[in-house]
C-alpha cells in the first residue's frame, strides 16, 4: 500500500505556530497542525487528493496530550472545496 500525494485546501482554522500547511510536508521536522486555542467547534482541515482515489485506510496522528473527542470523514468531489458534493462516511470516537 502506498502513500497518496495531498495538499491541504481547506483550514477553518489554525494555531499561529502550527498552520495547516504543515500537513503537505512529510519529515520529522514537520510540526503537523493544531486548531487556535479556545476556537468555535467543530474546525474543518479539507485535503485535496493528487488524483481520484480508492481508499482503504486513513491514519491519523493526534498528539498524546492535544486528543480530539471526535473526527468525522468525508469525501467529496468538485471543483472546489466549497462547491464539491459531501459525503459523509462516518466517525471516529478518540477519547
Amino acid at each position: 500500500m502506498s502513500k497518496l500525494s495531498f495538499t491541504v485546501a481547506y483550514s477553518s482554522g489554525e494555531d499561529i505556530d502550527y498552520p495547516a500547511r504543515e500537513l503537505n510536508v512529510h519529515s520529522p521536522h514537520t510540526v503537523g497542525w493544531q486548531s487556535p486555542r479556545f476556537c468555535d467547534f467543530p474546525q474543518e482541515v479539507g485535503l485535496a487528493l493528487s488524483r481520484p482515489s480508492r481508499l482503504s485506510q486513513v491514519q491519523l496522528l493526534s498528539h498524546q496530550s492535544k486528543i480530539a473527542t471526535k473526527i468525522e470523514l468525508y469525501v467529496g468531489e468538485g471543483g472546489s472545496y466549497s462547491t464539491a458534493n459531501w459525503k459523509r462516511l462516518g466517525d471516529l470516537s478518540l477519547a
